[in-house]
């Protein structure tokens, strides 16, 4: 894992394509975006409306964090920024108004690095009522107050269970499901997967033997029952939250230099994979037994990292690797994997979904949205950010849109945009 070649250093910030603090995992709030992509972590927006802009969309504040690729997190009225600055990782509470730092929590900063220079956390702070859950590049979890800040516990995970840092470290964000908090952490001796307490970072049960990837895992409801899908590094399982049993597997992923990035995208009970490096896509039904494979291909949506947006009966999806320049936007039926159109040279970018028409954020710092039409490509609105590279997954919350560059491998900036 460590001697994966330069073509791979894309994929540490699809870390920030993680996770978690869904609805069912705690109290929430109108306008909420407490977990990466978005309160049903699927890309979408829920209750917001994105009107095509005439003027750059103007930039109501910008605040200075360093080393990183954790997008935020926001909930009421409050934005949890994770990054690094020197030999401590940072979690700073933020307003969302004007950006002014409500508190700070410090934790010390013990990862070193594999192939990238960037040696700052990948994974999206996850938000469950009153508390906040980061994991750390090295693997460390804690639990902090959001009120006021306090460290409530801390578990060095990836130590405790022998994993090794893989190509950029830890990278899949944890889940919450009602008082538990499942982490792959890629453990040895089955610890793939680790359930701690969400009161006190016990562990509650351990499962799997695989590395983790840098996917994040995902809640399905099959025949009314809530079970986890985790895509790992070879293999794709969904468990039982509460006891930790396997309940199917999937191989899905490919030996040698490659990476699973991208987050499974569920509709009911269908849940769809993709991966670049040669993986290609799945659409499978999960409520068989075994899950059934509904379609495949190996040419249709190849994504290194983004995750694709589901509107209507109709995917929107980015195809491709950015490090052969071969980021591509495209449409795709959901329930048989035909494609409508495409936009060649488009380049890679992160996608939100609100209503009727989907936002990209490109990594070279442009922002364009495009309607979510199945008939054709029709661009609404484009504008370019301040200079630099926006590899994090952007927050959308109340018509504000949260993006953060990076200027240098230690130095960033986090915007808030309005889009009202």
């Amino acid at each position: 894992m460590r001697n994966a070649p330069p073509v791979l250093l894309i994929v540490v910030w699809l870390a920030t394509s993680f996770t978690p603090a869904l609805r069912f995992a705690g109290e929430t709030f109108a306008g909420d975006w407490a977990q990466v992509l978005g309160p049903n972590r699927d890309g979408k927006a829920v209750g917001e409306t994105i009107v095509p802009w005439t003027a750059p969309p103007k930039i109501r504040w910008r605040v200075p964090c360093g080393a990183g690729y954790a997008g935020v997190a926001v909930t009421n009225g409050k934005v949890l920024l994770w990054h690094r600055q020197d030999e401590y990782e940072l979690l700073d509470c933020l307003s969302t108004e004007d950006g002014h730092q409500l508190w700070q929590a410090k934790f010390p900063a013990v990862y070193r690095g594999g192939v990238e220079p960037d040696l700052g956390p990948r994974c999206v702070p996850v938000v469950s009522g009153e508390h906040v859950f980061v994991y750390g590049a090295a693997g460390d979890l804690s639990a902090v107050s959001i009120p006021d800040g306090t460290t409530l516990w801390t578990r060095q995970l990836r130590t405790d269970y022998a994993a090794d840092d893989g190509y950029f470290g830890a990278g899949s964000s944890p889940i919450v499901i009602e008082k538990t908090l499942i982490v792959p952490v890629g453990g040895s001796d089955n610890a793939g997967l680790v359930a701690v307490n969400t009161s006190d970072g016990q562990t509650r049960w351990t499962a799997v033997d695989q590395e983790a990837a840098y996917s994040s895992p995902v809640k399905i409801e099959i025949s009314g029952q809530t079970r986890i899908i985790a895509a790992l590094r070879l293999q794709t399982v969904m468990i039982d939250p509460e006891s930790g049993e396997v309940l199917s597997e999937i191989d899905f992923g490919k030996r040698g230099p490659t990476v699973i990035a991208a987050t499974p995208l569920i509709e009911h009970e269908k849940m769809l994979l993709t991966a670049a490096y040669g993986v290609g896509c799945r659409m499978l039904d999960m409520s068989s037994k075994p899950p059934k494979n509904l379609w495949s291909s190996s040419d249709v949506i190849s994504s290194q990292y983004a995750t694709p947006v589901h509107i209507g009966d109709w995917l929107y999806a980015i195809t491709g690797r950015e490090d052969f320049g071969t980021g591509e936007l495209l449409c795709v039926r959901w329930s048989d994997g035909k494609v409508t159109w495409r936009q060649p040279k488009f380049g890679t970018a992160h996608l939100i979904g609100a209503g009727d028409r989907v936002l990209s954020q490109l990594i070279s710092g442009r922002l364009e949205l495009f309607a979510a039409d199945a008939s054709k490509f029709r661009s609404l609105a484009e504008t370019e950010l301040p200079a630099g590279i926006y590899r994090a997954l952007p927050a959308l919350s109340e018509g504000t849109l949260f993006c953060r560059r990076s200027t240098s491998s230690s130095t960033g900036e986090l915007i808030a945009i309005d889009l009202k």
